[in-house]
């Protein structure tokens, strides 16, 4: 039986494996970005780009049932009653292998309508059709291995997650560093870049069962009724998904239809530097979900509304400065990103527009959302989010006529900040019974003043010590550390606060 407080137990080898993770993607992703860039042709690390982009709509094809898993063994944890969602995982796992099959099927079918539609150059026709093929391979059989690192989730091992991910990294960073400087083809790089992706997760299964005793996946516990107790859950966080997806994975798509695959590159420049920012500023949130879950199956409501005010407070304390200093220094980083010796005011405008979206974001739905959705608060977060997610799809079809890439990302910054401001502060607020002016006082205006001897260094960086066009990794890196330092410093009460 779990004890109550073994999310807190695990709270730090978690996110200490988090971000030991994300420093090495974000390492490794500024090597292979910068190969990718240049060894790759424009129309090449375009379709390349857009696959990745349609890499995260598998979820799409779950209906919301992986997240119900996690939140399933989370609750199970909470009383070691792992027999008892046997049910319900096997039949997610045997349905989710069956849509494998059924999405490779679909994509055969439409390989020549896809490649026609994002306008894929005649002379690369054949490299990039083969790439497509083992793409979809993979992506097919990578939606049912997806659900294990799900499960160790629930049962508060997101270090073991952490620890097979590092080394799919490390598999990944090796090989296609490789693949590119000796000119492999197009389809060896992306069998080797999903391979490594996939293969992680497959992996997980074999933690999963060490730690889940009774839990089990054999065939005869297959039965589809076991699932009619958490479907109204599981579409709902599948909707709540498929908007997220919408805000997060469409903008090179209407960039391609729109104007051109070759494009995305351009918008890519500007996108890897808030990519780089919204995923290292997301880790210390990881364990808030399946912690809520546990929390909410044992009653425990004191306990939900120290982790959802903590976790705000220590989110705005890190995220603001952190925010601030990817804006600053946007075009090195870029530079350093691309190896480009221009930045070009697109790159810059896009860059700029989707950091400001990822802080309003992070300030106003990264830590809310993760809860709310564990306490029976999923649909009022359904309806927040299906409209974020019409208003950026229509805008960046709108304004990508007029502004080109630059229009998309306003398109995503516009909603996300009235949306976050206007609908998600308020909800959250009647989730703590609580007025929003206190909510406000109480869980983000201690992370402000946490954040100000940072945000200030980084000013007094700014006037005392610029930064030139010929800066490099060291450059930014003494930089980094020092606004880094400053904002752990400012921040360090608000994390032990979510330990305790």
């Amino acid at each position: 039986m779990a004890a109550p407080d073994t999310w807190q137990k695990r709270y730090w080898i978690n996110t200490s494996t988090n971000y030991l993770r994300v420093l090495l993607r974000l390492g490794g992703g500024i090597v292979l970005f910068r190969l990718t860039y240049q060894y790759l042709e424009p129309a090449a690390f375009g379709f390349y780009s857009l696959l990745w982009s349609l890499f995260g709509f598998t979820v799409l094809l779950d209906f919301g049932l992986g997240f119900t898993v996690q939140k399933a063994v989370a609750e199970a944890s909470a009383h070691g009653r792992f027999a008892e969602a046997s049910r319900l995982v096997a039949t997610v796992f045997w349905s989710f292998c069956a849509a494998g099959v059924l999405l490779l099927v679909v994509a055969l079918a439409m390989r020549g309508v896809f490649l026609d539609a994002v306008k894929v150059p005649a002379e690369h026709r054949a490299d990039f059709s083969r790439a497509y093929l083992v793409f979809f391979v993979f992506l097919s059989a990578g939606l049912p291995a997806g659900l294990f690192p799900e499960m160790l989730r629930g049962l508060q091992r997101i270090d073991l997650v952490n620890w097979l991910l590092i080394g799919g990294l490390a598999i990944n960073l090796a090989l296609l560093t490789y693949a590119l400087l000796h000119g492999w083809s197009f389809p060896a790089v992306m069998l080797i870049s999903v391979a490594t992706a996939v293969l992680p997760n497959a992996t997980a299964a074999l933690l999963v069962f060490q730690r889940a005793p009774g839990l089990s996946l054999f065939p005869q516990h297959f039965h589809p009724a076991s699932i009619k107790g958490v479907l109204g859950f599981s579409l709902v966080a599948y909707t709540i998904t498929f908007t997220n997806l919408i805000m997060s994975r469409t903008d090179q798509a209407v960039i391609s239809v729109m104007i051109g695959v070759a494009f995305v590159a351009v918008y890519q420049a500007g996108y890897k530097a808030a990519e780089m920012y919204g995923l290292f500023a997301v880790q210390l949130q990881d364990a808030l979900t399946p912690a809520a879950a546990q929390l909410h199956a044992r009653g425990d409501r004191a306990a939900l509304l120290h982790l959802l005010t903590a976790s705000t407070r220590m989110t705005t304390a890190l995220v603001v400065p952190l925010g601030l200093l990817c804006a600053a220094y946007l075009e090195p980083l870029v530079r350093l990103l691309t190896g480009l010796e221009t930045i070009g005011p697109a790159i810059r405008q896009t860059g700029w527009l989707l950091i400001g979206a990822t802080l309003s974001s992070l300030l106003t739905s990264s830590c809310s959302k993760r809860v709310l959705m564990m306490c029976g608060w999923e649909k009022p977060l359904l309806r927040a989010s299906v409209v974020d997610a019409c208003a950026n799809l229509a805008l960046s079809f709108l304004l990508v006529r007029h502004f080109g890439v630059a229009g998309v990302a306003a398109g995503t910054f516009v909603p996300t900040v009235l949306v976050g401001v206007f609908w998600i502060l308020p909800l959250t607020a009647r989730f703590t019974e609580r007025p929003l002016s206190a909510l406000l006082r109480e869980a983000y205006l201690p992370g402000f003043f946490a954040a100000v001897p940072a945000a200030l260094l980084l000013g007094a960086l700014l006037w005392f010590a610029p930064i030139d066009s010929t800066a490099g990794l060291p450059d930014l890196a003494w930089r980094g550390a020092l606004v880094g330092a400053a904002t752990l410093a400012g921040g360090w009460k608000h994390l032990r606060s979510l330990r305790h």
